[in-house]
């Protein structure tokens, strides 16, 4: 009984570990629903590479995401976040609508040309010390009924600051 437990014990092990194989993504690589969109909205986080800090019990990988678009006034219709594990981007999350204009400071979801909008606390919280990449997106139509996107990387490290 117990070596039949042990070789359990040994085989769920190794599938939890096989489950996330976390990696670098490539730079071409983006989702499928993102490649035949226009890229006019431009998406920048704040540092591209985050490393944590710990206050308590648990993890804070600090950065800040602003959206723009120069070119004319946009409004989104999807936003969220991708999570690189297994060689794909895989969804983590689509908001809700309602959240941008919290988040962002938009106005009906609607970006007007040429102006920023910045998410200041677009934070990472966790209880566990992980790295890994994250990509968020943003779809949108224009006053044509162009649909368009934006979408950027950040990549959160497992490198401490404060030890």
């Amino acid at each position: 009984m117990r070596t039949k437990l042990f070789i359990l014990l040994i085989l769920i092990t190794q599938q939890a570990m096989s489950q996330m194989n976390f990696g670098t993504p490539p730079k071409d690589a983006i989702p499928e629903k993102l490649k035949n969109l226009k890229v006019e909205i431009e998406v920048v986080h704040f540092p591209k590479e985050n490393d944590p800090i710990k206050i308590d019990d648990i993890y804070y990988w600090k950065h800040s995401t602003a959206i723009m678009c120069k070119e004319r006034e946009i409004k989104i219709i999807e936003y969220g976040a991708y999570l690189y594990y297994n060689d794909k981007w895989n969804l983590r999350k689509s908001y809700p609508l309602k959240d941008l204009d919290k988040t962002f400071g938009t106005i009906n979801q609607t970006m007007l040309q040429a102006q920023p909008y910045v998410w200041v606390k677009n934070w990472r919280t966790d209880k566990n010390l992980y790295g890994g990449w994250a990509m968020w997106y943003f779809i949108g139509v224009d006053n044509k009924g162009i649909t368009v996107c934006g979408y950027e990387t950040v990549n959160t490290t497992n490198r401490l600051l404060n030890k």
